[in-house]
């Protein structure tokens, strides 16, 4: 037996001429004799050891061993310890009456007889073998039945709730909310990106990112939380009493602790970040499971429709009636959905290519930036291939870099052409630019992503950026990705007269702003692939061979 432990009885009498023989006859079995003087010694023995028998020495002038074995069958913890009786054969039919009521269930006679004692001993001892038995396998099939238990709610890789668990407590709280009157708040997070992640990197490391995430969200969520993934690398949060206010502060603050660090194991490091759908309700508005699901996914399609890493509450359409909005991808298949892809994908580089036409139409300054724009794109295309992103947001960066030339040429910015400090009218353009191209680009929803590149590529990683001040990784992965890379190219192939930067002035300005402008982490990553000279020119004549080696 695996909890297998030596058995014990206890012996409780003065007499030690009796104590010895007992001793004496027992000594061949594998078991301790443990012995009390009085009754006094019992209480605290009983819980000291686990005894398969109790012996009690009585006489007539000495009743308390009837006391004590009255408390002992009383008492639910030891009811189950069997007791023996021995008293001399002359006050042995006095005595009988008293030790079965007090809960004996035998006697013997003293001085001990060999055999009676072993006999009686032994059954009782096999008696205690049995429970012990009985009771290891009890507890070893009630923690088979825990796992099994767990196993039916977990999931396997992450160990958070499952899909179906999710379901029931969903309906659970939501129903409690109604009754109690309380409040109730719903997440439904993705992680951005994800098939690319396991594209590029592997499963393995996808795995490692789903377990990662779903270690740094459990740590800050309250024990009353009730985390689940939901399925593939969507994941929902139940949280009683949290009212709409609430939720927006808590989701927030996953968004950034996801985002904030990057996921790094022995081969990979990758930046990944979460959108983030919200629904809350309020006692009996709450809605049912299934109207909660549908409302918290849309609010996460909104999430992801707008540039993804954010968080979106779920409002009501004017004139739908609860229950009413549908997903798209519910309405269309997947090979409308790519259909549907490919079409708003014509519709980004024809609008793009629209405005470049105009702009040229009306200015030929882009000239100077054209051959600045291929750098950056091979520049980005190094770093991403580091950072291992997604084709998705490459071509974002791609665009964003157009559209942020050329808006600029559009505008006339004439701090394109000047060399040495901006004077205050054009500080005041390069303040309203960021400001302006997001109310540009609002105009075309296909061009989310690029809009918050966009806005946000003046924020420094330490606050003093503009225009809201940002810092950290409260700025936009992507916008300070794009920074980094758009001040290497203009120092590497500045649009003045002003002499490019060899390999070690940009490693020197690069130092000096990590932590500062930029941020460190992307630095390091940008001085591994920047070790070599073909990014960089020796003057202004050589440019145009030096950009030509970069296409």
């Amino acid at each position: 037996m695996e909890n297998y432990h030596k058995q014990s009885i206890l012996l409780v009498d003065d007499d030690s001429a009796n104590q010895n023989n007992i001793k004496a006859v027992l000594e061949d079995l594998d078991l301790d004799v443990i012995i009390a003087e009085s009754t006094e010694e019992v209480p605290d023995l009983v819980f000291q050891y686990d005894f398969a028998l109790i012996l009690f020495g009585v006489t007539p002038s000495n009743l308390s061993p009837f006391e004590t074995a009255t408390a002992l069958d009383k008492d639910e913890r030891t009811s189950y310890i069997p007791i023996i009786f021995q008293a001399e054969s002359e006050d042995m039919r006095g005595l009988l009456e008293q030790g079965y009521a007090a809960g004996g269930v035998d006697f013997l006679h003293k001085p001990v007889r060999p055999a009676p004692l072993l006999a009686k001993v032994k059954v009782f001892l096999e008696l205690d073998a049995r429970q012990q038995q009985l009771a290891f396998a009890t507890a070893t099939i009630q923690e088979q039945n825990l796992k099994l238990e767990e196993r039916a709610i977990r999931d396997s890789l992450t160990g958070l709730f499952n899909h179906n668990y999710l379901q029931e407590q969903l309906t659970r709280e939501a129903s409690l909310a109604r009754r109690y009157s309380a409040p109730l708040s719903i997440f439904m997070l993705d992680l951005d990106f994800f098939k690319d992640i396991n594209d590029s990197c592997g499963h393995p490391f996808g795995d490692f990112v789903l377990k990662e995430f779903a270690e740094r969200v459990q740590n800050g969520l309250r024990s009353s939380d009730i985390f689940g993934r939901y399925g593939g690398e969507e994941f929902l949060i139940i949280l009683p009493s949290i009212d709409k206010k609430q939720a927006e502060i808590v989701a927030e603050k996953i968004r950034k602790k996801v985002g904030d660090i990057v996921f790094s194991n022995s081969r990979y490091n990758r930046y990944v970040t979460v959108s983030i759908g919200v629904y809350s309700g309020f006692g009996a508005e709450t809605e049912s499971t299934g109207v909660i699901i549908d409302y918290v996914d849309n609010a996460l399609y909104q999430a992801k429709s707008e540039g993804r890493n954010r968080v979106c509450h779920y409002k009501t359409p004017s004139g739908h009636h609860s229950g009413a909005a549908n997903h798209i991808s519910e309405m269309i298949g997947t090979t409308q959905q790519s259909q549907l892809n490919a079409t708003i994908d014509k519709s980004r580089a024809m609008a793009l290519a629209s405005f470049e036409a105009m702009v040229h139409s009306q200015t030929r300054e882009y000239d100077i930036l054209a051959d600045r724009h291929l750098l950056f794109i091979k520049v980005l295309d190094r770093l991403a291939k580091q950072l291992n992103l997604p084709d998705q947001l490459i071509h974002s960066f791609r665009r964003a870099s157009k559209l942020h030339d050329l808006f600029r040429c559009y505008i006339h910015d004439s701090s394109l052409g000047t060399d040495g400090p901006l004077n205050d009218e054009q500080e005041k353009m390069q303040h309203y630019q960021p400001l302006m191209l997001r109310e540009l680009i609002a105009m075309f929803d296909f061009f989310a992503s690029e809009r918050v590149i966009l806005y946000a590529h003046h924020e420094h990683f330490d606050g003093t950026g503009y225009p809201d001040g940002l810092k950290g990784n409260e700025i936009p992965m992507a916008a300070r990705i794009f920074t980094l890379v758009d001040s290497f190219v203009a120092m590497v192939a500045p649009v003045t007269e002003k002499q490019a930067k060899n390999r070690e002035e940009v490693a020197e300005e690069l130092r000096k702003f990590s932590g500062v402008q930029f941020d460190p982490f992307l630095v390091d990553m940008l001085m591994e692939i920047i070790d070599t000279e073909e990014f960089f020119i020796t003057g202004r004549e050589g440019e145009q061979d030096a950009v030509k080696k970069c296409t």
